[in-house]
């Protein structure tokens, strides 16, 4: 499996996508999952620009994303809160703190054996786990 960083998605709702990621998303479509800590963040910077006039297209995709993958949505499991102790421990100790939206989604990709597609390859580095960038395809 392959987790999807909120940037992923946030690129395909640009007007103008990144062609790569595109690309690699239908590629590696079949791989695809999702956590529920990126949907809420794309919740939130969606709920922050109400009543603007995108709000609504921008819910309608996130819509679709949920529908689309909706067998392939992981949450924050006993087992992923204690990967995130360890991973946001580690960050700390290595002087390369994270923030903890980026240490639950990289302990739930970490506990259910997946990769994380993210364009900020460098804010995971320290979380033990194979990272890919869509932009790098």
């Amino acid at each position: 499996m392959i987790f999807l960083d909120t940037n992923v998605i946030s690129e395909t709702f640009r007007k103008l996508p990144d062609a790569a990621v595109i690309s690699w998303l239908g590629r590696y479509d079949a791989e695809i999952a999702l956590s529920t800590v990126v949907i809420g963040e794309i919740a939130f910077g969606i709920h922050k620009i109400l009543p603007d006039q995108r709000a609504a297209q921008l819910e309608q995709r996130l819509s679709e994303w949920r529908r689309r993958f909706s067998d392939r949505i992981f949450g924050l499991t006993e087992e992923a809160a204690l990967a995130y102790g360890e991973i946001m421990g580690s960050s700390k100790r290595q002087g390369r703190p994270m923030s903890a939206q980026d240490g639950m989604i990289a302990a739930i990709a970490r506990v259910n054996g997946g990769r994380l597609a993210t364009r900020n390859l460098s804010d995971f580095q320290t979380a033990s786990l194979e990272l890919v960038s869509p932009w790098d395809f």
